[in-house]
């Protein structure tokens, strides 16, 4: 059933009756005048008592299960990043965040099914994964400030996960929503086109830097600062990438393809293994083996062969 926690008298956190993984995610509301909902994937059974109630909805990021609930509140102000809004619009640029276009040559054959194909929708998701056109009342950018009457509302721009990627800091309640940087026991994700490691890396250290009391995040429970040192979740949830990272250095010892390096078992994390799992994993050694050479620590050789710079 939905979970509906009250962390102050302003502030509520939001779990669908699901967990809370694809396609859903949690979701925060403040009460207030404006009142204000960030990120509407929580399904519809989550928003029953709200959606009449909400004034302004906050978009963290243009991915499927932060915004599938738009059409609920068709009375809401609806604001989204500024790197991101020409997705709301237009289909081709949305479909340029994604990074299907490498598919064929990541995965060695054409793509057979997209998303949609391959994942039931729950009754209380409206529509379907893909492109939904949205129009924006607002534009989101890195400082912005929302004043409710009770609480202010910074946006914080922490690109990575994907370029226009949004974290909320409520100041004076000491509460951080900090979206897709979710302390996932798998580690980040980055793994679209959009996406860049080197800005996840920055944007995890510039949110271990508030300390906040509590930490909502889009995919797991609230951490409050009594329970758990949030700065050390951070960064050892960064930890998990970045010692992917030093795996895949160490493993290029000797000249290894890019289809030897993706078959390691340190390169996907992820719990079930699908042809979408394993191509978003390939997009991260990408990102990886990218950086590396970059740093002068590996270098692309002849026939795609990668290898440790001697």
């Amino acid at each position: 059933m939905t979970v509906i926690v009250e962390i102050n008298k302003n502030v509520q956190f939001i779990r669908p009756a699901g967990k809370a993984v694809f396609p859903y995610c949690n979701s925060v509301f403040i009460n207030g005048d404006p009142s204000v909902l960030i990120d509407v994937g929580s399904g519809g059974r989550a928003y029953h008592q709200l959606r009449k109630q909400v004034d302004i909805v906050l978009l963290s990021h243009n991915h499927f299960d932060h915004i599938n609930g738009i059409s609920f509140f068709p009375n809401a102000q609806v604001w989204a990043s500024r790197e991101e809004a020409p997705g709301y619009q237009d289909a081709s640029v949305y479909a340029s965040y994604n990074g299907y276009q490498h598919w064929e040559k990541l995965m060695g054959q054409p793509r057979k099914q997209r998303l949609a194909q391959t994942t039931v929708m729950p009754d209380d998701i409206p529509v379907q994964p893909g492109f939904i056109p949205i129009d924006l009342d607002g534009i989101i950018d890195d400082g912005l400030k929302w004043d409710t009457g009770k609480e202010q509302i910074i946006a914080l721009h922490t690109p990575g996960h994907s370029h226009g990627h949004y974290s909320f800091w409520l100041e004076s309640s000491g509460i951080l929503f900090s979206g897709d940087i979710d302390l996932s026991p798998y580690g980040p994700w980055y793994g679209a086109e959009n996406s860049d490691f080197d800005q996840l890396e920055a944007s995890v250290r510039k949110l271990e830097q508030i300390d906040p009391a509590v930490l909502i995040t889009s995919h797991r429970r609230m951490f409050k600062r009594e329970e758990a040192d949030i700065p050390q979740l951070l960064r050892d949830y960064l930890d998990i990438a970045l010692q992917k990272e030093h795996h895949v250095l160490e493993y290029l010892e000797k000249p290894r393809t890019f289809a030897d390096i993706a078959d390691q078992p340190f390169i996907s994390t992820y719990p079930t293994q699908t042809e979408h799992t394993k191509f978003w994993s390939r997009m991260m050694l990408l990102k990886h083996l990218k950086r590396l050479k970059a740093q002068g620590l590996i270098v692309e050789g002849e026939e795609g062969h990668w290898y440790r710079y001697r």
